[in-house]
């Protein structure tokens, strides 16, 4: 299979700031040169494509090109053979620029996966209109490390799948590719829904693991010990994730924290212990009440902005009945990828 990787990765965070090789182990160099090299070692034909010569030293650039890499400083060329063109890129606009970029190079069929830089969803909305019109063969779909490459714990890939919204965006054949790419380095590939990969493998995770666990405590309290009606239960943990992810949008983690008051939470959330054992209750009532002073200082100074609390699947559904399915559509992908402007 021919692979293009777009970025080496930032050594100097990796290895100076993050001090991967102390707290995780590993070999540099971590990132896309790693993915790069694996990928190479299973196989592949791989091109690395990296403009910032810098970002990698000398010893470093020797391992990429004796693995078999080809190294290129130039975008577009880099992608006139990729099958897969692996985006191991800055976050935000700069991955889109670089995706509007190759698109016109990519040979038919190939399909452009995202790592940690942007849901791909996301990505494919930015690129709707080529996609439609000029390059409607190429697929978008994800290739989510979840890990640093390099380091032990880069032992999986998440690719992203069919969307929960029914869009296409990649052909079962460009997913399966995908899968092939990271099975063959010798990781394991989870298909995920395509605008779910983010939120389950990228640094976001940290939120959803201690969210899900919370939301499968009281969902268990609430239905088996207090004996609520399930649809009781699951809107009211609606209504609260609705309610932070509405705050955090509209007046950040500072707003959201200062409206939720941790002290009341603290005293409220005591009440739901009703096991011996919840320890996901246990944990994050010793967090937050052993919050310190500086910390409640820099909850207490924030604003609460004008917020409006309404569950975002009954507003789309609201959207369409009054604005017709193909407007409330263009309205919709407008919202996700204000998201990442």
């Amino acid at each position: 299979m021919k692979v293009t990787v777009y970025g080496a990765g930032n050594q100097k965070l990796y290895i100076e700031n993050l001090k991967l090789p102390e707290k995780y182990g590993g070999e540099a160099p971590y990132g896309g040169s790693r993915m790069a090299v694996e990928f190479a070692e299973a196989g592949h034909e791989v091109t690395l494509a990296e403009p910032a010569r810098e970002i990698l030293d000398d010893d470093h650039w020797n391992l990429v090109e004796e693995a078999g890499v080809t190294v290129s400083e130039d975008d577009a060329e880099a992608a006139r053979e990729a099958e897969v063109a692996v985006l191991f890129t800055p976050f935000g606009k700069k991955t889109f620029e670089i995706a509007k970029n190759i698109l016109p190079e990519l040979p038919e069929n190939a399909v452009i996966a995202n790592t940690c830089t942007v849901s791909p969803v996301v990505l494919y909305y930015v690129l709707e209109k080529e996609l439609r019109m000029e390059r409607r063969d190429i697929g978008i779909a994800s290739m989510h490390p979840a890990a640093v490459p390099g380091t032990p714990q880069h032992e999986h890939y998440v690719i992203g799948g069919h969307a929960t919204s029914d869009l296409d965006i990649a052909t079962d054949e460009q997913i399966a590719r995908c899968v092939e790419l990271a099975e063959s380095s010798g990781k394991k590939a989870y298909v995920v829904p395509a605008d779910v990969s983010s939120a389950v493998a990228d640094m976001g995770s940290l939120v959803t693991a201690v969210a899900l666990s919370g939301v499968l405590d009281y969902y268990y309290v609430g239905t088996k010990i207090i004996g609520a009606p399930e649809e009781m239960v699951e809107k009211q943990i609606l209504m609260t994730l609705q309610t932070m992810a509405s705050l955090v949008e509209t007046s950040g983690v500072r707003g959201m924290a200062r409206a939720m008051n941790p002290e009341l939470l603290v005293k409220s959330a005591k009440s739901m212990h009703l096991l011996e054992e919840q320890e996901e209750l246990d944990a994050a009532l010793r967090k937050l009440s052993d919050l310190n002073e500086d910390v409640m200082k820099w909850i207490e100074g924030a604003g609460v902005n004008h917020t409006d609390l309404v569950a975002a699947q009954a507003l789309t559904s609201e959207l369409k009945t009054v604005m017709g399915e193909r407007a409330a559509e263009g309205t919709i992908r407008r919202c996700m990828r204000k998201m990442f402007e």
